[in-house]
């Protein structure tokens, strides 16, 4: 064997140990219930980016900025969304919506009665909080008409890594993509929601 070939096998060899060891790295410590514990942990957190939404009649795109802080939540959309600034704020007990033109906000229940009493969407806001981490909603909150299953089973599918790439529950059919490490924790970049007729994207 020529000196040549030997320096391009050990050159070969170095470039695949390189690529393992990158594997090895991404891939998440523990396995998916590790990952998932994880996910649970996070109760405090702020995501913001570009949200769209296409509707049965609609479509529209505008920037979102969400806190949540435990059962406490602060979603702020501003943009072509809405004609301006959206603000939906809420809790366990209450939820608030504020939309463009209003001299006060509107109250009800849950945050998903206010979006469907005034602009029309099936928004499971309680069941986002979770599906923006990867993560599977724990609430009970379902847009199913059958009463006889309120608990709708959860499927899910995770990629090479043992990171969520789609899940569906409640209705819905939830994508996961461009997932990223932040303060040891990996989380997706780009979330794609899709179901009654609705269908929502969030470029984190």
């Amino acid at each position: 064997m020529s000196f040549m070939n030997r320096h391009l096998l050990r050159c070969a060899a170095l470039l695949c140990a390189l690529l393992l060891s990158a594997c090895a790295s991404f891939r998440p410590q523990g396995g998916q219930e590790t990952l998932q514990d994880q996910l649970g942990a996070l109760s405090h957190w702020q995501v913001r980016g570009k949200m769209s939404v296409r509707t049965p009649d609609d479509s529209a795109t505008g920037y979102l900025d969400w806190k949540q802080n435990g059962r406490e939540f602060d979603m702020y959309i501003a943009g072509p969304l809405g004609q301006g600034a959206t603000r939906l704020t809420g809790d366990a007990n209450m939820a608030a919506l504020t939309l463009p033109g209003w001299e006060g906000a509107r109250y009800a229940e849950s945050p998903e009665q206010l979006m469907q009493m005034y602009m029309g969407w099936n928004f499971p806001v309680s069941d986002i909080r979770y599906w923006v981490k990867g993560q599977a909603s724990e609430s009970t909150f379902s847009q199913s008409t059958d009463s006889a299953n309120s608990t709708p089973a959860i499927t899910t599918e995770y990629d090479d890594y043992g990171l969520l790439s789609q899940m569906t529950q409640h209705g819905w059919v939830i994508t996961y993509s461009r997932y990223s490490q932040y303060k040891g924790q990996w989380l997706p970049g780009l979330v794609k929601m899709s179901g009654y007729d609705f269908k929502f994207i969030f470029s984190i």
